[in-house]
């Protein structure tokens, strides 16, 4: 039986190439793998089990991108049984696979994938641990978990629709963050309209606050250049959200990439502004909840006369299926306990032996 072939780490990697879409060889490094060999090994391995489904892309100016790595449709098959629901049938599940490869959004979609790669890959490197390894971190600091945009668009319902949500822990802090990646082609105006889905629900009779009030964490957006961000800030600024949101700049040249010294809250306060990172910017925003939302949000104020919307389950601000998933529920602790680097390939346990889901969804 294949799934009783499957490693932890062989499980790990089909759930993130299922929850993320496509993953390139790299990205998985960083998340999973002590080395770049030992991921072009086991990769391949999936692959030819039928787990994963790869390709190489050619580049317009020649030569080839790396390999990308999709769902295959024994994978498919996998995660079916696993649900206890049917499994796609094989063209519906090919023609899935043709519209990720072919969407004109794919680039958007893999750099999204890649600030959460970076941000794993910092964790290892600063001995933190990788958060999708099964190793245990220092104190329990770094990245907590990572939800795809249909996951977190889903769970609030579609009134808000992130490109990514993360959770990040360090100082004893936890941080909650909504992505949002700028790929440097969109009207800075259309940029900044961007946070007005974090506070209004569209319907000008509700509250404009409710949504914001829901939220589990700031707004980060992750801009193409520091000239850019330049533009961004300003017009961001106009906006006067209540929503915090911090801008930073793919080349600032920080050798911790996003998990480093690049945050700027957008604020007219000079001394909150300055460039500080990840893991300090519950400072910077008045503090954060033991959940990671901004507290700044949870004392927002309410309107008697506005009608609530939806169901019951944002009333009380950030939920408790929120806080549970960010705090433990996405965090492998209890797969098993090996350093990243000793991490071998041996077979899952024999049937039998209880381990706790390293993934859950939300809700």
């Amino acid at each position: 039986m294949l799934w009783a072939q499957l490693t932890p780490r062989d499980r790990m990697v089909l759930e993130l190439v299922a929850e993320h879409q496509v993953l390139t060889t790299e990205q998985l490094r960083a998340l999973m793998f002590p080395s770049i060999s030992r991921a072009q090994h086991r990769l391949l391995d999936l692959t030819d089990a039928g787990v994963l489904w790869r390709t190489q892309p050619y580049r317009a100016e020649g030569g080839s991108k790396p390999f990308h790595y999709l769902l295959g449709y024994r994978g498919a098959e996998l995660r079916a049984a696993r649900q206890g629901v049917q499994p796609p049938r094989p063209i519906t599940h090919a023609d899935r696979l043709r519209r990720i490869l072919e969407s004109p959004t794919l680039a958007h979609l893999l750099g999204v994938n890649q600030f959460f790669a970076d941000l794993a890959d910092y964790c290892r490197r600063s001995g933190l641990g990788s958060p999708f390894s099964g190793a245990g971190r220092l104190e329990g600091e770094g990245l907590h978990s990572w939800r795809s945009e249909k996951s977190i668009t889903e769970f609030y319902e579609r009134k808000v629709t992130p490109d990514g949500y993360g959770c990040w822990y360090q100082g004893g802090q936890w941080l909650g963050f909504f992505l949002e990646h700028d790929m440097g082609t969109e009207p800075l105006g259309r940029v900044a309209d961007k946070l007005d889905r974090y506070t209004t629900s569209g319907d000008r009779a509700f509250d404009r606050f409710d949504t914001a009030r829901q939220l589990g964490g700031m707004v980060l957006i992750w801009v193409a250049s520091r000239r850019r961000e330049q533009g961004v800030r300003k017009v961001l600024q106009a906006k006067h959200s209540p929503v915090p949101v911090a801008t930073a700049a793919r080349d600032c040249g920080d050798p911790d990439g996003p998990a480093g010294e690049v945050w700027s809250v957008v604020t007219a306060e000079p001394a909150r502004s300055r460039r500080v990172r990840l893991g300090e910017l519950p400072n910077m925003i008045g503090g954060t909840t033991e959940t990671g939302a901004p507290i700044v949000l949870s004392e927002l104020p309410a309107s008697s006369a506005a009608p609530s919307f939806g169901s019951d389950r944002f009333r009380d601000g950030l939920t408790d299926e929120m806080g549970q998933a960010n705090r433990q529920e996405l965090v492998l602790d209890e797969v098993h306990t090996t350093e990243p680097d000793t991490v071998d390939d041996t077979p899952y346990p024999a049937p039998g032996r209880t381990t706790q889901p390293w993934w859950k969804p939300l809700g």
